[in-house]
């Protein structure tokens, strides 16, 4: 008896300390939950142990009085609180093994509560060792499954302290399976040794919780100083750094970025809305509507280019970096934005790009080359792949070879036919075009090689051919790839010898003709095709020049639209001083199917239809599929929703930045995100 009192004491002692330590822990502001479940599970041993009768019970024999149903509702609790403690100590979570806990707990409290006699083996002693055992199997699992993540230092307390509870748990077992030496050396036909294992359990787990405590405290000095060693390199470091509340509300802003914005104190931007501050009135709302909707749907776009003011309005251009800010709950409380200052960077860069089109244009010149905006008045443009085709029309052109102009349709081969007619020793001679696609095929024949009086029904005049008129000159044979199979061997007869026979003739006639065939098809897989013929093809093919499409060289665009629209404008005495932004953007961006001929096309008849000195492009009367990719849309609204979806699609919805989807359609970031706003345009859209 004196043995049990004396370990009570002790208990209640160790217990009563370390659980008020632990549940104040647990209960401050930064406290953790493993502290708190540990100081109530404590302080109910303390309970136990303190109600009368004071101490163990020993040898208590049913019916139980109510004080004493009372008490072991504490000592009952203690036990239901032990998974709880393995659940926040190891992250290990078992809910079915906590509920069989629990239940065996109330199924033991109750067979205890209405037992009206007792005998040498009760129930509820029965029960509670299936519970203590079942608890011992979970601390044990809890102990090796963190022992396992690594986490080897709190998974050794933990097990220490199950094989302590393990042994007296058997001891326990011992005493309670009959008359046997353990039953005899503890004195009693109770299992009570299992509570012993509350020394071991309060010890172990105590000394392992300071530990972390004492660990906890040592990383927040770590943390103190690392912080202090960050707000001094962020205070000092030469990049704008913002902290952003949800509402775009300035938190924090180092000195460099209030120096740079030219405000003269920290405290002129603290507290105040960053957009008011740095955006002009007009895109300042929008932009703050886009930032905290991007709050809310927690989607933040990293990085990008944006410009800002100034408190004098001098323009800055910064790329930005930006990450959400948390709070203690893990949810979003604003935003921490890094920028770099480029202004320099990019006004230096246009400066380079301007010395780089002089030092192109001295390149031509040393070459002996003209400016391509000089070489000719219709062959225009400035770009790699155009300036290669006009200095090959230039090589073969004081030759007497043949040409094969190939390209798709409308990008100017006929232009460059004239220009290689222009420039040969043949100038001052016709040059003679044919359309091969234009004539029926039993006309062809006669257009080409002309007929005498009578050789067919209607031939009531002999008829000069195009090859006799081009004699000494040049021909043009454009769409050769439509010339029927039936005339290609005269034709190459023609080629090879410089001879034919009109239809109905018997005369052969000689001809000196320099012939430039033009198709915007592959005659070598017609050949191979049997739809053209092959050694007709290889005499054609002396010299062969590809033009490039429109789209391949966009960057002659910009000066193609000037000079059309100037030409236009004069033929149908319009004045047009200038084209949207947005527009020009779109020209650049638009694929061209029918190259340089659409184009035309587009522009007079938008200069036709317009009121205005701002040219802006009439799109509608050009195909959707073409430039939306779709059709069946009548709405200009829907049009434009979907030129907009299928940009920001290119994109990947990148909004700003030089390959972002404003920079493509040629408006401001924030225009952009408003006009999204309008046409209630998400990304979900496109998932």
């Amino acid at each position: 008896m004196e043995l049990y009192t004396a370990i009570a004491f002790i208990t209640v002692g160790i217990a009563l300390v370390s659980g008020i330590i632990n549940l104040l822990s647990g209960l401050s502001a930064d406290g953790e939950k493993t502290e708190l479940v540990f100081g109530i599970l404590l302080l109910c041993i303390v309970v136990f142990l303190l109600l009368p009768p004071v101490g163990y019970i020993i040898d208590d024999k049913a019916p139980y009085s109510l004080g004493l149903d009372i008490k072991r509702i504490f000592i009952w609790s203690h036990y239901a609180l032990l998974p709880v403690f393995f659940e926040y100590y190891s992250g290990y979570k078992k809910p079915f093994i906590k509920y069989s806990i629990w239940g065996l707990l109330i199924a033991s409290y109750f067979a205890m509560a209405f037992a009206s006699q007792d005998s040498a083996k009760p129930l509820w002693v029965m029960i509670a060792l299936v519970m203590f055992f079942v608890v011992g199997w979970y601390g044990f699992a809890a102990a090796i499954n963190q022992i396992k993540k690594q986490k080897k230092s709190e998974g050794k307390w933990l097990l220490a302290s199950m094989i302590i509870y393990s042994i007296l748990y058997l001891l326990g077992v011992f005493n309670q399976l009959g008359d046997n030496y353990f039953g005899r050396l503890l004195g009693s036909k109770l299992f009570f040794p299992i509570h012993f294992n509350m020394i071991a359990f309060i010890l172990i787990m105590s000394i392992r919780l300071r530990t972390n405590t004492r660990e906890k405290y040592e990383l927040e000095k770590i943390l103190r100083w690392r912080d202090a060693r960050w707000d001094s390199l962020v205070e000092n470091m030469h990049l704008l750094i913002v902290e952003l509340d949800k509402n775009g509300v300035v938190r924090y802003i180092n000195p460099f970025a209030v120096t740079t914005l030219d405000f003269q104190f920290e405290r002129n931007l603290l507290n105040k809305n960053w957009f008011d501050q740095v955006l002009e009135i007009s895109e300042a709302d929008s932009v703050k509507r886009m930032y905290m909707e991007s709050m809310r749907e927690g989607k933040l776009t990293s990085g990008f280019s944006h410009c800002i003011f100034s408190k004098f309005g001098k323009a800055l251009s910064v790329n930005w970096t930006t990450v959400f800010v948390y709070d203690k709950k893990g949810q979003i409380n604003g935003t921490m934005n890094i920028g770099v200052d480029v202004t320099k960077q990019e006004n230096a860069y246009k400066q380079v790009q301007a010395l780089k089109d002089e030092l192109q244009k001295e390149n031509l010149t040393l070459k002996g080359l003209r400016d391509p905006l000089e070489m000719d008045d219709e062959i225009i443009g400035t770009s790699d792949n155009i300036i290669y085709a006009i200095n090959k029309a230039r090589q073969v052109a004081t030759t007497n070879a043949g040409v094969l102009l190939q390209g798709e349709t409308g990008v100017g081969k006929e232009l460059f036919a004239n220009f290689i007619h222009k420039h040969s020793y043949r100038n001052d001679k016709p040059l003679i075009k044919v359309n091969c696609a234009a004539l029926p095929a039993d006309l062809i024949e006669s257009e080409l090689f002309g007929h005498e009086k009578g050789s067919f029904t209607g031939a009531v005049n002999s008829r000069t051919g195009r090859f006799e008129l081009a004699n000494d000159g040049t021909i043009f044979l454009d769409e050769i790839g439509e010339l029927p199979l039936s005339l290609q061997s005269k034709l190459l007869r023609v080629l090879q010898n410089g001879e034919f026979e009109r239809i109905g003739g018997q005369k052969t006639i000689k001809v000196d003709v320099r012939v430039i065939a033009a198709t915007n098809r592959d005659l070598l897989d017609e050949a191979k095709s049997k739809k053209f013929r092959e050694d007709l093809f290889y005499r054609l093919n002396v010299f062969p020049i590809t033009i490039p499409p429109l789209r391949t060289r966009k960057e002659d665009i910009p000066l193609l639209v000037a000079t059309f629209v100037r030409k236009l404008c004069e033929q149908h005495h319009k004045t047009i001083e200038n084209i949207s932004k947005a527009d020009m953007t779109r020209l650049t961006e638009y694929e061209w199917p029918g190259n340089i001929r659409e184009m035309i096309n587009l522009l007079e008849r938008s200069i036709i239809s317009s009121n205005e000195r701002t040219l802006r492009l009439d799109w509608l009367q050009t195909s959707p599929v073409s430039i939306l990719e779709n059709d069946g849309y009548d709405s200009i609204h829907e049009i434009e929703r979907i030129h907009v979806m299928k940009i920001l699609r290119e994109c990947n919805w990148k909004i700003n930045g030089q390959e972002g989807a404003a920079f493509r359609l040629g408006l401001h970031p924030s225009t952009l995100r408003s006009r999204l706003k309008k046409m209630n345009i998400t990304r979900s859209d496109d998932e």
